[in-house]
């Protein structure tokens, strides 16, 4: 399964009501696992930081018919600048392939492992 189909299946079974309700069950370390595992961490200070690109890619499986630049500022991710320049588009698509779909792969599985262990122990 690709990642693009898993957070299509992810966003239909799931459905929630908001981008809100449905982080408070993603655990933060979670995303910084994924992140120093690929070797994608965040270095040096940027304006969207890689932690913020992996909020930005989950907002836009579960808002997919919002533009992207709408979803970074719904979601208040990128970092404010002195003058209160407002995120380039290209900036947020340069942000993206510096991330990649690694990441958010190794996130998925480590989201469905956890929350298919405690669903297991519910029944």
């Amino acid at each position: 399964m690709h990642l693009r189909e898993a957070f299509a299946e992810t966003a239909a079974y799931a459905a929630p009501a908001s981008f809100e309700s449905f982080s408070r069950h993603l655990d933060q370390s979670w995303i910084d696992e994924a992140l120093l595992s690929t070797g994608a961490a965040t270095i040096r200070r940027r304006r969207l930081p890689s932690e913020q690109v992996v909020w930005l890619v989950l907002g836009m499986a579960l808002m997919r018919d919002m533009p992207i630049a709408d979803v970074v500022d719904r979601l208040e991710l990128a970092l404010p600048t002195a003058t209160g320049n407002v995120m380039a588009a290209s900036g947020i698509h340069m942000a993206r392939r510096r991330v990649g779909a690694e990441p958010l792969e190794w996130l998925f599985w480590r989201t469905a492992t956890e929350w298919g262990e405690r669903s297991a122990q519910h029944q």
